[in-house]
């Protein structure tokens, strides 16, 4: 008989503060990254433990593959609400965004179902190919162009405009990265701007009184982004499509039809444009980027992947889509890639409903949970050299899948708000570190070593490298 929740204790957690709480492990000259603090109470508390960074509210960090399936599989009904940072709050943003709206919401299902529908669905995905081995075909060839005179190109820079015009192509039949926006600002930068204080940590998050006062300024500039994201959006696409009258069948078509039926407002199409660009661009940016740096920090691992390329691809100029099926040790650096450094290591969720447990623990209507996919990603019990860049643990390794059953590998979430984009990321993501590796050789910058290579991590809502990757592009016909 299931023991109730009232008696049931609350997790247990390091000592709090008056005021300030656990914010002292999170903030000042010795603190580290939300995701490795966290995995380092967990190994004092346990898998399910409680904190309390300031006066946000109580938080829970869930730091094992048992009970992640607990958290995101059992109690997935109870968690349908998220942490909503004071940033997103700009503009009202978060009022009708997909990341940030409780999944009992009927917007959030239509967003949902668009999504599944018309980007990540089967039928979608083929009809969408073409559009994906364009922009990569340029990637490859914007990178050889620059290969031979021994400059080093900046990795994530140049994926990042492929990735945004993958975006573009998709909801819009045309690209974006290198249009301006009213000012003279290039819209690639624009984006930057505003996911570098999106993605920041931010004081007012954990000391909720001080949002008013916008210490930092970090709402105000990311509303000044915001606005001219959504004049982007309104009068370049949105009232150009309607002034033409043209169909070319893509997601405008479709969000603009439902416009017309009254179903979205204007409002609602902008803010899901921009959740889109925000999410995809930055997500499938950071992985690539990550997957390079680990690749020339372990030379070793990069010769492999490139010898399956050429064995694989021959003469070929330019990898296609189908050509990603006879690539298992690439996609196996893919799948490493997300073991180690998944985009969003820390999942957010919040508690909607009385009596939920986790571990044998109480927890409480209002509370936060934080999945920590970083912890379990690199849990000792279950991945042998857990802290090694390892590709070849994927290979013939079956449950290890993005859909499985096996907790110990979610790099992408699970449950009612798992990252919807997968099926997109996970064709994607293969097909542009093929595309800047296939007859292209990669070297450091004068006098780097691969032990040089720094893979520190710089925390915000997402888990980029601390310093941006540098290298140089030998092209080899």
């Amino acid at each position: 008989m299931p023991v109730p929740t009232a008696s049931l204790p609350l997790p247990p957690g390091p000592v709090g503060l008056p005021l300030v709480g656990s914010a002292l492990h999170f903030i000042g000259p010795l603190s580290r990254s939300p995701h490795t603090v966290l995995t380092g109470l967990a190994e004092t508390y346990g898998p399910v433990m409680s904190f309390r960074p300031g006066m946000a509210g109580n938080f829970v960090a869930v730091s094992s593959p048992a009970a992640a399936r607990e958290a995101l599989i059992d109690n997935d009904a109870a968690l349908a609400a998220r942490f909503v940072p004071d940033v997103a709050r700009a503009m009202a943003h978060s009022s009708e965004s997909i990341f940030f709206l409780p999944s009992s919401s009927d917007l959030w299902r239509q967003h949902r179902s668009t999504v599944a529908a018309h980007l990540s669905a089967a039928r979608s995905l083929d009809a969408t190919r073409r559009v994906r081995e364009r922009r990569a075909r340029g990637l490859a060839e914007s990178v050889r162009a620059r290969s031979g005179g021994g400059a080093p190109v900046v990795v994530g820079d140049v994926v990042l405009g492929a990735v945004l015009d993958v975006v573009s192509g998709i909801l819009f039949s045309e690209d974006v990265a290198d249009m301006r926006v009213q000012g003279g600002q290039m819209f690639r930068d624009l984006m930057v701007e505003v996911l570098e204080d999106w993605t920041r940590p931010n004081v007012s998050d954990a000391f909720p009184f001080l949002a008013p006062m916008d210490l930092f300024g970090s709402r105000r500039r990311v509303s000044r982004g915001l606005t001219k994201l959504y004049k982007f959006f309104d009068e370049e696409f949105i009232e150009r499509r309607l002034d033409s009258g043209d169909n070319h069948g893509d997601l405008l078509d479709v969000v603009l039809e439902r416009h017309a039926k009254s179903e979205l407002t204007r409002s609602e199409i902008i803010k899901f444009f921009t959740d889109m660009f925000l999410a995809t661009g930055n997500t499938s940016r950071i992985t690539v980027e990550w997957a390079m740096a680990l690749l020339l920090k372990h030379p070793d691992k990069m010769k492999e992947v490139q010898a399956e390329l050429a064995a694989s691809l021959g003469s070929k100029d330019f990898v296609e889509e189908n050509d990603l099926d006879k690539l298992p040790y690439l996609h196996a650096v893919v799948k490493e890639t997300l073991r180690l450094q998944p985009p969003a290591p820390l999942l957010p969720r919040q508690v909607v409903v009385d009596g939920m447990s986790l571990g044998g623990f109480s927890v409480p209507i209002g509370t936060y949970v934080l999945v920590n996919l970083w912890a379990i990603g690199r849990d000792s019990t279950v991945w042998p050299q857990h802290e090694e860049f390892v590709p070849e643990r994927f290979l013939g390794n079956q449950a290890a899948d993005f859909r499985g059953l096996d907790f110990a590998y979610k790099p992408f979430g699970a449950g009612r708000r798992m990252c919807p984009g997968l099926d997109f990321a996970s064709r994607l993501v293969p097909l542009l570190l093929a595309s800047i590796l296939h007859k292209i050789e990669w070297r450091l910058p004068a006098g780097m070593v691969p032990e040089d290579v720094d893979l520190k991590d710089r925390y915000s809502m997402v888990l980029e490298l601390a310093k941006p990757l540098h290298a140089v592009p030998m092209f080899k016909p």
